[in-house]
């Protein structure tokens, strides 16, 4: 199962480090050809403007080669071409507008210049080996399409890349939520047959008439292995929610924790003077509450204060749980909730981890660290959806 899990995420790896590959490779190829683009428009107006100085520098050329420059010079392109002088001033304009027939707007024409000047450099025409006139060109509307084909592309390749990572995290948590659920039914399985048979064993003690001191507690350790087993059952299946009223909820559970703890240990209740109904499932919920309680007993060595206090806010309930124990190192905060992190010697880092799927994955909710310090104490936050 190791070997299989290892090997998915090398696969994955690999997958992924194709992709940029890939994604890579086409990107560099575009930008080559925007650059080829670029280089062969700029050949094309050079030997444009060759061909215009060859025509006036020369009237007597050859037939053939009058009839070559020519050819040139009326041959059809894109790119908009405005002809100036020394002095800047406009001579002749070629590709700037539709109709032809319409009267010369100068000032549109002007603003032209200023934008393709910014564009290209200038192509320097000399007649009779002197510069006499500069021929300036903007892009084709092919070029201008193709420049923005990276950024396009990279925009597609970061989002396709984006799905592929949340298709990975996904498939890892749905093959994760197998492990839990199946690991929980096999836990409550494993229990459940014992159970059953010492629940069997109660019944012919009680027949036998054993002292009802040594059987009450008998049964209390199995009411207690009986709920143990209710919980894994209840991981490991949907858990089937109920409309529940949160203070009367929590009222129970910490009535409970009192009389099973030191008196040393003082429990506060602040609940809400007003309804508060919530979908929830009373055995996984007791669960979660128990294990932030044990938490915050140990982190106050056995002594000292855990306060309670509900707050309603419009779609949403949110319960603060606040002890005055140790607090949590600052290097540890963000890794509290993570599967198999601990900082105790024998702890098997599963108590926040299973509280955090509790609360978001089966009752739609959140738990987060609100605040911590250390001989602060710390101060944990559920939050559910109110009905």
């Amino acid at each position: 199962m190791i070997n299989n899990k290892s090997n998915g995420k090398v696969i994955r790896i690999i997958l992924l480090i194709g992709l940029i590959i890939g994604v890579s490779l086409i990107l560099i190829n575009t930008i080559k050809i925007i650059d080829f683009t670029k280089e062969e428009e700029r050949k094309k107006i050079e030997l444009w403007a060759i061909a215009q100085q060859n025509f006036i520098e020369n009237k007597n050329l050859e037939d053939n080669l009058g009839e070559l420059a020519f050819m040139i010079l009326t041959k059809n392109f894109e790119n908009p071409i405005i002809q100036v002088d020394s002095k800047g001033k406009i001579l002749s304009h070629k590709n700037i507008f539709q109709d032809a027939t319409k009267s010369i707007d100068s000032n549109r024409l002007k603003s032209v210049l200023s934008k393709i000047s910014k564009e290209n450099q200038p192509i320097e025409v000399q007649f009779n080996n002197t510069i006499s006139q500069k021929l300036y060109y903007g892009n084709s509307s092919t070029y201008n399409k193709l420049k923005y084909y990276p950024i396009a592309l990279l925009i597609v390749g970061i989002l396709f890349l984006l799905i592929t990572l949340n298709y990975f995290k996904s498939t890892v948590e749905s093959n994760n939520n197998k492990v839990w659920a199946s690991f929980a039914k096999e836990t409550a399985h494993q229990i459940a047959t014992p159970l059953s048979s010492l629940l069997g064993w109660l019944t012919i003690l009680k027949d036998e008439k054993v002292k009802n001191s040594i059987t009450i507690e008998i049964e209390k350790d199995l009411d207690k292995l009986k709920k143990i087993t209710n919980r894994f059952s209840e991981i490991g299946n949907k858990a089937i929610l109920k409309e529940e009223d949160v203070n009367e909820i929590l009222e129970k559970i910490i009535n409970y924790l009192k009389k099973r703890n030191s008196s040393l240990i003082r429990f506060e209740f602040n609940p809400i003077n007003d309804s508060v109904k919530s979908l929830i499932n009373k055995t996984l919920f007791d669960w979660v509450i128990e294990n932030l309680v044990k938490n915050s007993i140990d982190s106050m060595k056995g002594k000292g204060t855990i306060k309670f206090t509900i707050l309603k806010s419009k779609d949403k309930v949110d319960i603060s749980i606040k002890d005055n124990g140790t607090g949590i190192n600052e290097n540890y905060k963000k890794k509290i909730f993570n599967s198999g992190f601990s900082t105790k010697n024998k702890g098997w880092g599963l108590g926040l981890s299973l509280a955090k799927r509790i609360i978001t994955k089966q009752h739609n909710g959140e738990i987060y660290l609100k605040k911590s310090g250390i001989n602060k104490g710390t101060e944990i936050v559920i939050s559910i959806p109110l009905i």
